[in-house]
């Protein structure tokens, strides 16, 4: 080999490791837009009855309203689960059977429908997920530790109703319906 192109093929040799380590370096690090800490801008707060100027930094990025934690939506899907088998025990229940809880009343009728039934039910489940999730962000301690509670009280409200339905199904089909 001449001596110049071992010359220049060591020349490419060490650019090239010094490339693959910058490049090694820049891919371990994380990307300057998922740096939540480049995103704090100082964007300086006027109190406008005192006129002072506080230097708190004030985050530029923020997640949607409608971005939900994984544990609120594991316990949505747990709640989804329990409205499904209160639906599904609701409308297979004999025809003698009506809705006898009077806030589902209100809104499902005396005799509740799957066209009355599921965007409801889809209503309350994103609802409740929503609530629980603001609740768990909030800025008061106490809120924060029973950001759980509306999901896991609906969560036993629908078991609740749903097991109803299968014994008074089942005192239905012992009296010979």
């Amino acid at each position: 080999m001449c001596p110049w192109c071992r010359t220049l093929f060591l020349t490419f040799f060490v650019v090239s490791l010094g490339v693959a380590t910058s490049a090694q370096e820049l891919l371990e690090d994380r990307l300057p837009a998922k740096n939540y800490s480049l995103l704090l801008a100082p964007i300086p707060k006027v109190n406008p009855k005192s006129s002072a100027i506080s230097d708190a930094p004030k985050s530029v990025f923020h997640e949607p309203w409608w971005k939900l934690d994984r544990d609120v939506m594991a316990l949505g899907f747990i709640h989804g689960s329990a409205s499904l088998m209160d639906g599904i025990t609701t409308r297979h229940c004999p025809v003698e059977f009506v809705e006898t809880d009077p806030l589902d009343r209100l809104f499902l009728g005396q005799r509740p429908t799957w066209s009355r039934m599921i965007p409801l039910g889809s209503l309350e489940i994103f609802g409740a997920a929503l609530l629980a999730q603001h609740m768990k962000h909030s800025k008061w301690k106490l809120v924060r530790k029973l950001h759980s509670a509306p999901q896991i009280l609906f969560v036993a409200q629908h078991t609740y109703e749903g097991a109803d339905n299968v014994t008074q199904t089942n005192a239905f089909l012992k009296r010979g319906y």
